[in-house]
């Protein structure tokens, strides 16, 4: 992955990771790692975890959160969806991916990973 955040010469790719536990985003348990993580990013556009520009999140993510902030972000775009894991959340992706699409400018592409 850090090949590839390098070789993005045109800020085109943006990459998440998420580091899943019990708790939701914006947790108070999960509040303090996730500012810590917030000001190093913005003073050195470096991840504390990664240790390079793709973002790490402490907590399960929002899915339609995160896909409507993508609509909002990038719109009239193609935007690609990879994704290597569970079954469970497999279907869940792709539903958010056909749903987002029908009901916007954004034609979101799901794309299942095998490692």
């Amino acid at each position: 992955m850090d090949d590839i955040a390098e070789s993005d010469q045109h800020n085109i790719i943006e990459m998440h990771n998420y580091l899943t536990c019990v708790y939701e985003e914006g947790d108070a348990r999960s509040a303090l790692i996730a500012m810590v993580q917030k000001l190093q990013h913005a003073k050195n556009g470096v991840d504390i975890v990664s240790q390079s520009k793709i973002k790490t999140h402490f907590a399960r993510p929002n899915w339609g959160k995160v896909f409507s902030q993508l609509a909002a972000a990038h719109k009239s775009s193609r935007i690609g969806v990879f994704y290597c894991g569970s079954a469970t959340l497999t279907k869940t992706l792709r539903n958010l991916c056909q749903e987002f699409s029908m009901e916007s400018s954004i034609r979101f592409h799901f794309h299942k990973e095998k490692f």
